[in-house]
């Protein structure tokens, strides 16, 4: 490599973005690289930057229905799971998160602006 390097500047040549590496170290690097991070990968194994989401909502279709949750908002920023809109039950609420949390590529899950429609439990709680 230093031949190749002396000769190069003996002749003027401009060199820009070279890397040296060790040859272990590169194989590595490149097979890091083509591994698809778990909140990446989509509902069939491929690359899908929303891939976590779509799972997440595939997930709830089948556990609780699409009706129960045609008002839920499911987003993702990397592997952090955001929930919004309006839900029947405090009940429901918890379940979803749980699917969510239990999703591979979920870290955690944030609830925010979800309107609970029926509030028995936190009613009978209070009069407690």
């Amino acid at each position: 490599m230093t031949n190749v390097m002396q000769s190069l500047v003996a002749t003027g040549h401009t060199i820009r973005g070279v890397c040296y590496a060790k040859s272990n170290y590169l194989s590595q690097a490149i097979a890091a690289l083509s591994a698809i991070p778990p909140e990446r990968v989509g509902l069939n194994g491929e690359y899908d930057y929303y891939g976590l989401v779509k799972r997440i909502k595939t997930s709830f279709h089948n556990q609780v229905g699409r009706d129960a949750v045609k008002q839920i908002t499911v987003k993702q920023r990397g592997s952090a799971v955001i929930l919004s809109g309006q839900i029947d039950t405090l009940d429901l609420l918890d379940q979803l998160v749980d699917l969510a949390l239990h999703t591979e590529g979920a870290t955690h899950v944030e609830v925010h602006d979800v309107q609970v429609n029926d509030l028995e439990l936190v009613r009978s709680a209070q009069v407690a």
